[in-house]
């Protein structure tokens, strides 16, 4: 009988081995300039967790730089005491820096722990109001046949391998259409919307969830999205046959105690199953798989990612940037 008394006191020890203290904050660095979609997607389940658990206390620093490159660098060198974790996005983590930042990155793809999906959402090629281009072929046509120089706005790494893609897959003019670099999706897509013939840039490509209050205003206006999965909020829209969405993670420093990475991903995945975040994630065009809430399945997403994209992103002439 004490024995298993004893089994039996012992077990919320074991299953709680690590809980953030009340009064140690944990900061949290996103790797994009505020307004990104993996803040949005992190500070509404931040709040979730805050409601039913006074523990966690959640500081976000904003810290862009090469793709998500120079916060990842600086996360390699972090305390693992569970109190310094990062945001990034899919995209930036997984596949780009090894072609745009191979130089200065400090880290391999499966560097840090692996913990769930917070948030997925398609990325909208979206363009200006006064582009005369309104569908996937449009697009195709155009920068496969342009004359004159084509700019498309992009704010991430995953953006960046849409745009590649569709130029290897449609023979677009290397010469001509280029990308116009930002350091975030919302100054991506705010060019857009500015665009007036001279000014702003025409095209971009973000996270709809990004784009979704300037085309509600009727800004800017949506030529199709990226992904396999049609969003019932635009059931019109064409898909643009690249499968690849903006998505985002959590993790932490190399060597973090697997009771820490546990408590994150336990905690995030409930929060994730919540009606709350449910909700939001239907008003912002968010979605998450519930069988992408564990660390084995970010890992075997992230390498069907390589394995797709990086064929294509190996073959750009990155001296031409």
């Amino acid at each position: 009988m004490e024995r298993i008394l004893t089994i039996l006191l012992l077990l919320p020890v074991l299953a709680f081995a690590w809980e953030p203290q009340a009064n140690k904050p944990i900061t949290v660095v996103v790797p994009n300039s505020p307004g990104a979609g993996n803040e949005l997607a992190f500070r509404e389940l931040a709040a979730i967790i805050s409601e039913t658990n006074p523990g966690p206390k959640f500081v976000i620093i904003n810290q862009p730089g090469a793709d998500g490159v120079v916060a990842l660098n600086n996360l390699l060198t972090q305390p693992t005491d569970g109190y310094h974790i990062m945001a990034p996005s899919y995209g930036g983590m997984y596949i780009t820096n090894d072609i745009w930042e191979r130089d200065i990155k400090k880290f391999h793809w499966d560097t840090f722990p692996f913990t769930l999906s917070i948030g997925k959402s398609p990325l909208a090629l979206v363009a200006s109001v006064k582009s005369k281009v309104n569908s996937p072929k449009d697009f195709e046509n155009l920068i496969a046949t342009t004359t004159i120089p084509v700019y498309v706005a992009v704010g991430g790494g995953a953006h960046r391998t849409v745009f590649e893609t569709l130029m290897f897959r449609h023979h677009g003019n290397q010469d001509l259409v280029k990308v116009s670099k930002f350091q975030g999706p919302l100054p991506a897509v705010t060019s857009v919307a500015q665009y007036d013939g001279k000014l702003g840039t025409e095209f971009g490509i973000m996270p709809i969830t990004i784009a979704k209050p300037l085309l509600d205003s009727g800004k800017i206006k949506i030529i199709g999205f990226s992904g396999t999965k049609r969003m019932h909020q635009y059931p019109d829209v064409a898909l643009l046959n690249v499968d690849m969405t903006a998505a985002w993670t959590i993790t932490m420093p190399p060597g973090t105690p697997q009771d820490i990475i546990d408590w994150y991903v336990n905690t995030f995945a409930a929060a994730v199953k919540t009606p709350q975040f449910k909700r939001w994630c239907d008003e912002n065009i968010v979605y998450v798989n519930e069988n992408e809430l564990t660390p084995d399945a970010v890992r075997k997403d992230a390498k069907k990612m390589r394995d797709t994209f990086l064929p294509v992103l190996e073959k750009i002439d990155i001296s031409k940037d």
